[in-house]
C-alpha cells in the first residue's frame, strides 16, 4: 500500500494532536501502522555536556512513553496498530532520520506544537521537515473537524491539472471513501496563457486569448466527463473547472469557499514558477487555507503503489 508507515510526530500539545484524527482515517484506509513520536531536547549537565543518563532525564523519558502509550487506545487511532517511540535531539533532524531510517511513506502533522499559533502558516520544525524530506505530507493548521473521531471524511476536494500524476490523489480519495457516502469534489484548473507585454493586450490579442482558454475548458470538460465514467456510480463526484494564471492562489481561493474536509494535491520538486511546485505549496497554499492539505511529493510513486495494491 503507498502508506503502509505513517508517521505523527508529536510534543505532547492538543494542536500536536490534531494530527491524530487523519493519521487514523489514513491508516484505515490503507492498512497501514502508525508510529507516533516523541522527541525531547538533548539532555545537558551542568558543564553543558549531554547526560542521557540523569535521573531528571529519565523520569522526562518515562512520562513521554507513557504519553504516548496513553495515545494507543485513542478512539482517534480505533483500528490502527500503533506503535510508539522516544528520542533525543533536535526534532526537525531527529524526525527527518527518522523518516529515512524507517522508511516512512507518510508524515502527517500539526501545523503548530506546543508554541501554539502564529501568524506564520507552520513553525519552525514543521518547516525544516518538510523542506527536508520528499515523502507526501499531510499538515493541519488547527481548525477542529467536527466529524466524529474515528469517522471517516465526508468531502474531499482534488486538485487536477490533467497530468498522469495529479491524477494520483483521485485514486487516493477514492479510497479513502471506504463507505462510498463520501463526496470527492475535483477542481480542475485551466491555465491561462501567460502573454507577456509592456502594454495592454491588443483587442485581438485578448481574443486570442480567450479562444485558447476557451479550447482548453472544452478539453478539461471532456476530461473530466472521462473521470467520472472511470470511478463509476460508486462515488458522488462534483466537478468544478476554473481557469487561472495562478493556479496555487486559486485552490486557495476555493478551499475557503467550499471547505472541504480534506484537500489532496499531487505536487513536485521542480521550479516554483510552475505553479504545482513543493515549494508553492508551501510558502503560498498553506498560508492561505486552514483545512487539511495532502500533498502528494514522489506522486508517481504514490500511484504505483496504489495500483500494486489494487486500491
Amino acid at each position: 500500500m503507498p502508506f503502509s508507515r505513517i508517521l505523527v510526530p508529536l510534543d505532547g500539545s492538543e494542536f500536536a494532536e490534531q494530527a491524530l484524527v487523519h493519521a487514523g482515517r489514513m491508516a484505515r484506509a490503507f492498512s497501514s501502522r502508525v508510529f507516533l513520536l516523541r522527541v525531547l531536547h538533548e539532555p545537558k549537565d551542568a558543564q553543558g555536556e549531554h547526560s542521557a543518563e540523569s535521573v531528571d532525564w529519565r523520569l522526562r523519558k518515562a512520562e513521554a512513553l507513557r504519553y504516548l502509550r496513553g495515545l494507543v487506545g485513542d478512539e482517534r487511532l480505533s483500528g490502527v496498530e500503533v506503535e510508539s517511540e522516544v528520542l533525543d535531539g533536535r526534532p526537525a533532524d531527529v524526525v527527518t532520520q527518522f523518516i529515512a531510517q524507517r522508511d516512512i511513506r507518510l508524515v502527517v502533522l500539526s501545523a503548530w506544537g506546543a508554541g501554539g499559533a502564529s501568524e506564520l502558516p507552520y513553525g519552525g520544525t514543521v518547516h525544516k521537515v518538510l523542506a527536508n524530506t520528499r515523502i507526501p505530507y499531510l499538515i493541519v493548521r488547527g481548525r477542529s473537524d467536527p466529524a466524529t473521531p474515528g469517522g471517516d471524511y465526508r468531502r474531499v476536494m482534488v486538485a487536477l491539472d490533467g497530468t498522469q500524476t495529479a491524477e494520483v490523489g483521485l485514486h487516493v480519495a477514492s479510497a479513502l471513501d471506504r463507505s462510498g457516502d463520501m463526496a470527492i469534489e475535483l477542481l480542475h484548473l485551466v491555465s491561462e496563457p501567460v502573454m507577456p507585454r509592456r502594454r495592454p493586450l491588443t483587442r485581438r490579442e485578448e481574443e486570442l486569448k480567450s479562444e485558447v482558454v476557451e479550447c482548453n475548458r472544452r478539453v478539461a470538460a471532456g476530461y473530466l466527463e472521462e473521470l467520472r465514467d472511470r470511478l463509476g456510480s460508486r462515488h458522488a463526484i462534483h466537478a468544478r473547472l476554473e481557469a487561472s494564471a495562478r493556479p496555487i492562489q486559486t485552490i486557495a481561493e476555493v478551499c475557503l469557499a467550499e471547505r472541504p474536509d480534506l484537500l489532496i494535491l499531487a505536487v513536485h520538486n521542480g521550479d516554483a514558477a510552475s505553479g504545482w511546485s513543493s515549494e508553492a505549496v508551501r510558502q503560498v497554499l498553506l498560508g492561505r487555507v486552514d483545512i487539511p492539505v495532502l500533498a502528494l511529493q514522489d506522486g508517481m510513486r504514490v500511484g504505483e503503489a496504489l495500483a500494486r495494491s489494487g486500491a
